[in-house]
């Protein structure tokens, strides 16, 4: 049964419709954003309808039934945890998982730091003694400040927005290709340790303006998490900037989850060989189900 509920927010008042659906011993609760107003009661039914199609319409391509049920639980207990903690905390448990998730990404890159110099730098401001690489340290800085730019941007995945996130990971590191595609630039890549070649320089805008067609009209296909998976995978499959793809890559896989409001995911340097099959299944095997379930797994470990 869908019901209309007054919320405050900020000391502001708003409507929303409400549905709970019972998911084993747990009561999640499924809302949507009516206005500030309440519509009429013509309009309220008809909004109602909407929204139980919606929610009996939840679109998933390689999840089961049960995959999205413990997805969502997932999800639903996340935003619960955050609503108990102060501005202040949720500003803490945010620069906690910038911290690893900055380590972990800097590493998967190939940046040589420690868990505990990310921290030095970034929670404390400090340059550790006897770091002399500046380099790493803006690389840190330049990824933290990403991160803030997935948690703030209300736009469209285009590209101006990851030419936009691009230049952020690399101003003040190598400006000569911050925020330029390998086509400007007319360069190729290669990857070390797999057999898949990169599309050459001359066929990034083309693969792009595929990606981007493809994201317009399949986006609402699929499970968020699926699609956060997938921009992913085709983005660093692409790798449509001279360096940093992989960076690039895992934050638009998180900026699609936050502005869903699913908690983020960080894949761990420990598993880098588990990460690398499965980007070669995609790669040279042309497979998308192994990523997506290997994502999935990820954000189930870590809750």
């Amino acid at each position: 049964m869908v019901f209309q509920k007054k919320i405050k927010v900020k000391n502001k008042e708003y409507w929303v419709l409400v549905h709970s659906i019972r998911k084993g011993k747990k009561v999640i609760q499924k809302k949507k954003y009516i206005g500030k107003a309440l519509p009429s009661k013509l309009r309220l039914e008809q909004l109602k309808k909407e929204f139980l199609k919606e929610i009996r319409n939840e679109r998933t391509r390689y999840f089961t039934k049960e995959d999205i049920e413990k997805i969502e639980i997932i999800k639903e207990n996340y935003k619960s945890e955050l609503k108990k903690l102060s501005v202040l905390e949720k500003k803490e448990k945010l620069k906690e998982f910038i911290i690893r998730f900055t380590y972990d990404s800097s590493k998967l890159s190939g940046v040589d730091v420690t868990l505990r110099q990310t921290s030095l730098i970034l929670k404390e401001g400090i340059i550790p003694q006897n770091f002399k690489n500046l380099r790493t340290a803006k690389e840190l800085e330049n990824h933290e400040k990403g991160i803030l730019v997935i948690t703030k941007y209300k736009g469209e995945l285009n590209l101006n927005f990851i030419k936009k996130l691009h230049k952020v990971l690399f101003s003040g590191i190598e400006d000569s290709i911050a925020g330029k595609l390998r086509s400007e630039l007319k360069r190729d890549v290669k990857i070390a340790g797999t057999s898949y070649i990169p599309p050459k320089w001359n066929h990034v805008d083309k693969e792009l303006k595929d990606f981007f067609s493809w994201y317009k009209v399949e986006k609402k296909k699929y499970h968020t998490l699926e699609l956060a998976a997938l921009v992913h995978l085709k983005l660093i499959s692409i790798q449509p900037f001279a360096d940093g793809n992989s960076r690039l890559s895992r934050l638009l896989m998180n900026w699609i989850l936050w502005k869903k409001l699913y908690p983020l995911i960080d894949i761990p340097i420990e598993d880098i060989e588990n990460y690398y099959d499965v980007l070669d299944k995609y790669q040279i095997e042309k497979l998308e189900k192994p990523f997506i379930h290997y994502i999935k797994n990820k954000y189930m470990e870590e809750r």
